[in-house]
């Protein structure tokens, strides 16, 4: 997908973060948006900021864990501007926890990071397919969808899932006039850190830090990565990897498969 001006995008977790970045550019590029996120606040300041810029948009308040409400936000994209021609899987959380540890953790994780991610499949590329008109889908994953972790069991399995689905969508595209996109990125100054302050019956304390990179060169900004995620969507290309130092240690996991050793253990670039 090349053609961007005058067609419409829907962004899940859209209101920060990687979402909101994206949202920006796309806005920029002449798109109509669709902008979905959990936090009403903070939605309703980000589609004002968009408005701003002159761009069409609609905010949709929507938990992506509830197969309805996504199915809901389908309807209320496709009632408001008649077709959806690229669709972001993006929303996603984070919780710490050893593998064999908070089987609640899981739950949440899983609910959101994966199946958040199938069910948006399931309520726009049938829709999307029947339009007959190009269209693009990017998931959000992670470098945790290419090497694992410790200490965040439920987010490497999430995500390994959204690398797993969004390479079988790339086989079943073949011949019809969608196209997808994995993307992967590494550290990001996004509020990720942060993600448990919208789980209920949680008693958040605030540590934002948790999970940024201070003392190395890896973070990138929102903007930096949507502009990066479009630029090579332009390209045909498949793998989005903002950081291309995990590309290299994906490499040599795979050299690792065929000889025998154990996993790599992945590492920021410092």
């Amino acid at each position: 997908m090349d053609d961007f001006d005058g067609r419409v995008a829907v962004i899940t977790g859209g209101a920060s973060g990687i979402g909101l970045g994206l949202a920006s550019k796309l806005a920029d590029e002449g798109m109509k948006i669709v902008l979905a996120d959990i936090e009403t606040d903070a939605l309703e300041k980000a589609a004002e900021m968009l408005r701003s810029k002159g761009s069409e948009v609609i905010g949709v308040q929507c938990d992506v864990s509830d197969r309805s409400q996504v199915e809901a936000l389908a309807i209320t994209a496709y009632e408001h501007f008649g077709n959806v021609h690229f669709l972001a899987n993006n929303a996603g959380v984070v919780s710490r926890h050893k593998a064999w540890e908070s089987p609640e953790d899981w739950d949440w994780v899983i609910g959101i990071d994966l199946m958040g991610v199938i069910y948006g499949v399931q309520s726009f590329v049938p829709r999307m397919l029947a339009s007959g008109e190009p269209g693009h889908v990017i998931n959000t994953a992670s470098t945790a969808g290419l090497l694992a972790f410790p200490g965040i069991a439920s987010y490497n399995v999430s995500k390994r899932g959204v690398v797993a689905l969004s390479e079988t969508l790339h086989h079943e595209f073949k011949k019809t006039a969608l196209s997808v996109s994995v993307l992967c990125p590494g550290m990001v100054d996004t509020n990720i850190g942060t993600s448990e302050r919208n789980r209920e019956g949680i008693d958040f304390q605030p540590d934002p830090d948790q999970f940024v990179v201070r003392d190395g060169k890896e973070n990138l900004t929102p903007d930096e990565v949507a502009e990066i995620v479009i630029d090579e969507i332009r390209q045909g290309i498949f793998w989005i990897l903002p950081h291309k130092h995990y590309g290299e240690q994906a490499l040599e996991q795979a050299k690792r498969r065929i000889s025998g050793d154990g996993p790599v253990m992945p590492h920021i670039d410092r």
